[in-house]
């Protein structure tokens, strides 16, 4: 037998009887018309398949990729889990409230450029814990902070109003190293402001019907006044 490959080949080549005795002329006709129409798209939309199959599994990860940073830039640091995990065990509370659900309601500038926030977790038949912090300004954008002052917190239901229902009511004063905590019922008012015997004015913060603020603890005397305003800005009460 002939080493050259050609040669090789055309030997085995059918003969033109045998070719047509197994694939007769008619036959042939319609395949090479098979052919044409696919490759040059007559009579159909020739529609790339490969190339959406690709696009598809392109977005099926780029979704979970999202669906995990998501879920990763959502998950409440563990040192405020940590420090609040006591109000999963909260008495009366049906189960509890998780400390991994607060939100922050509010921020308003606080001492040496840190943040005074307020955070608030929900839980059944209307209880919510409420946990006023320092955190640094840079966690304003994150879900929580990692690193913070906890000023106290409490949790209360709907039934215990704790003086929310007048201006003032209720009022709590926390004195730490350097700083003030307090909170007050806010009855009718929508906006709270703290002045001080020097004329300085501190903003508060609105939450579950209570406002929240800080002072430095070298104004807390002569004692300031904390002042309500209603929505048109007519003042509603001070204490």
């Amino acid at each position: 037998m002939s080493k050259d490959l050609l040669t090789t080949l055309e030997m085995l080549r059918p003969t033109d009887a045998v070719t047509t005795e197994f694939w007769p002329e008619k036959v042939q006709d319609a395949a090479r018309t098979r052919i044409m129409a696919t490759e040059n798209n007559i009579g159909a939309t020739k529609t790339p398949r490969r190339q959406v199959g690709a696009l598809v599994l392109v977005a099926a990860i780029c979704a979970a990729v999202v669906v995990g940073c998501a879920a990763a830039t959502a998950m409440m640091p563990k040192p405020f889990t940590d420090m609040y995990s006591g109000w999963q065990t909260m008495p009366g509370t049906n189960g509890g409230i998780d400390p991994s659900t607060a939100e922050r309601v509010g921020s308003i500038p606080g001492p040496d450029g840190s943040l005074f926030s307020v955070f608030v977790a929900h839980g059944e038949d209307g209880w919510r814990c409420v946990a006023p912090v320092f955190e640094p300004s840079a966690d304003v954008d994150k879900i929580g902070p990692s690193k913070f002052t906890s000023l106290g917190h409490g949790c209360r239901s709907n039934d215990d109003l704790y003086g929310a229902d007048s201006f003032g009511g209720g009022a709590g004063y926390e004195a730490g190293p350097h700083e003030a905590t307090y909170d007050a019922g806010a009855g009718g008012a929508v906006r709270a402001e703290l002045h001080t015997a020097d004329g300085n004015i501190y903003p508060t913060i609105l939450a579950e019907d209570r406002f929240y603020g800080w002072i430095p603890l070298s104004l807390t005397f002569p004692r300031p006044t904390l002042v309500g305003y209603a929505a048109d800005g007519t003042v509603v009460g001070t204490r």
